[in-house]
């Protein structure tokens, strides 16, 4: 059984994704996400998907780079294995609240409760994990951590890929070329999602 979304994103000049879900047969679902380039557009910071799951479903563990977050510009100080986490461990203790705790080059995952009930994560090529205690939204209208709200879900995201951070300095230096993600190209995602 297949079922497809498209979702028209925010941007100007408008561009478009699909996500085709597949049901198969051992209870697996194979989600494939893509994008067809529209001209004018500016980098994206991210292509990938994001989910919730009840806020008991707060234990990540990943096989890919750790332990430390990753990302493409920030990890060749990392190391190969298989590391664990939980959502409010992965929020950096920044003196504004961000987005953090991005896990890159993953070739598997886990996302569970305390019983290791939960959600098996894979995808054909290395892939970008986190699971972090709130949104972006959350994230970005805060300026205190105090000021975030109190916890009712885990959030679940899986990339692709995502730009680098940046920032060499401290004067705001953008991100390398080699480590944007062009909005000029085809790009899709298969991802892989099963319960434990």
């Amino acid at each position: 059984m297949c079922v497809t979304y498209t979702y028209t994103l925010a941007t100007n000049p408008r561009a478009e994704c699909t996500l085709r879900w597949r049901a198969l047969g051992d209870g697996t679902l194979e989600g494939t996400l893509h994008y067809d380039p529209v001209p004018g557009l500016s980098e994206m910071p991210e292509f990938g998907v994001m989910f919730q799951m009840d806020a008991d479903f707060d234990r990540l563990q990943w096989y890919g780079l750790g332990e430390a977050e990753t990302y493409a510009d920030r990890k060749k100080g990392a190391k190969l294995g298989i590391f664990e986490t939980t959502a409010q461990a992965s929020m950096a203790k920044y003196l504004v609240p961000q987005e953090c705790g991005n896990r890159a080059d993953t070739r598997w995952a886990r996302v569970t409760d305390e019983n290791g009930r939960g959600l098996a994560l894979w995808a054909p090529k290395p892939f970008n994990v986190s699971l972090l205690p709130y949104t972006p939204h959350e994230l970005e209208n805060a300026m205190h951590p105090f000021e975030l709200p109190e916890v009712h879900y885990s959030v679940v995201r899986l990339s692709l890929a995502q730009m680098g951070v940046g920032g060499d300095d401290t004067w705001g230096a953008r991100t390398h070329p080699e480590f944007l993600l062009p909005a000029d190209q085809p790009l899709e995602f298969t991802f892989f999602l099963k319960g434990l």
